[in-house]
């Protein structure tokens, strides 16, 4: 009996570490990308994305959700939602919606131009890349890069010549 107790204190113990340890290198890594970007949860927008990751022959190796969870508070966010179709309107709680969507593709190089002085960078063609967060950024028409949108909820690794294809879904209100 005395072993049972024993290994499930040791086993709560562990657990308990192992998700507070979680939980501070989430909030961490939430904290430190925030930049000019504002929390979405009070904002007119709410901005997912579906991230299809796909290795070199085609094949699928994931498919993940990000829900955004900050966004950027300035007029180039409206101006570049206003370029797109608008998908499906509706009124909602006395407030008007309209959806928007875009599709981004991203196909990653077999050698890298640069190598990078981070783990998984160790070798120009023989490399991988952990991706913690979905953005959606634009460049303006004078070269200007801006993220909109940004969601942390995911990690998956990408190697060479990997493609991942992120179709956004925004819903603005007035």
């Amino acid at each position: 009996m005395k072993k049972i107790i024993l290994v499930l204190i040791f086993a709560f113990g562990f657990g308990y570490v192992f998700v507070t340890s979680a939980d501070a290198e989430i909030l961490d890594i939430e904290v430190s990308t925030s930049g000019d970007l504002k929390k979405i949860n009070d904002s007119k927008y709410k901005a997912t994305a579906i991230s299809v990751l796909r290795d070199s022959d085609g094949q699928l190796l994931s498919v993940i959700k990000t829900s955004a969870t900050r966004y950027l508070d300035k007029s180039i966010t409206d101006e570049f939602i206003d370029t797109l179709p608008v998908i499906k309107k509706g009124i909602l709680n006395g407030k008007n919606l309209e959806m928007t969507q875009v599709t981004l593709d991203y196909d990653y190089e077999k050698c890298l131009t640069e190598v990078y002085d981070v783990a998984g960078y160790t070798e120009q063609c023989n490399w991988y890349h952990r991706a913690t967060a979905t953005i959606l950024g634009i460049t303006d028409g004078i070269g200007e890069k801006y993220e909109l949108f940004r969601g942390l909820n995911h990690s998956y690794s990408v190697k060479p010549l990997d493609s991942v294809t992120s179709y956004w879904t925004i819903i603005r209100s007035d």
